[in-house]
């Protein structure tokens, strides 16, 4: 049977990413991250609350963002992030044309991008009202080729 996941529901605000990246790396602790790894486990939580923020509601700052975290293994945690926010898939975005100068992209997806390829299993589930994107984050991960993930 998997750990019960440790939560924390902050207002989806700018100002609640280091908190949650605290509480992350609370949860973490006993799974022996590296500094640097626990650094990548910060830009994670950083892109998908900032996006949170701005993007999930009507207007911007105005509900409320859940981290719920579990160490499942040693070197891997399971999180799950959530809001009440409208209905919004990220993995259904194409992927940024990295071979186009930053003059000529269309702006966004280069955060979700950015998750992809950090994350381990990331899927996206909209549970009632709520929009939940879940994921692993495991010791030596590095950047690169997006692993498994569902749109």
């Amino acid at each position: 049977m998997p750990p019960a996941p440790e939560r924390l529901t902050l207002p989806a605000r700018i100002e609640s990413v280091r908190p949650f990246c605290e509480f992350a790396r609370s949860v973490a602790s006993g799974a022996n991250f590296s500094a640097e790894e626990l650094d990548r486990l910060d830009l994670l939580i950083e892109e998908i609350v900032v996006n949170i923020a701005r993007y999930a509601y009507d207007r911007p700052e105005t509900g409320e963002a859940e981290l719920a975290c579990a160490v499942v293994g040693p070197g891997r945690l399971s999180l799950e992030i959530a809001d009440s926010g409208r209905a919004f898939n990220p993995l259904q975005r194409n992927p940024p044309d990295l071979s186009q100068g930053l003059a000529d992209r269309i702006p966004g997806g280069l955060g979700i991008f950015l998750v992809q390829n950090i994350a381990e299993s990331l899927a996206y589930r909209r549970e009632g009202e709520r929009n939940m994107l879940s994921f692993y984050f495991c010791a030596g991960a590095t950047t690169g080729a997006p692993r498994s993930f569902n749109q």
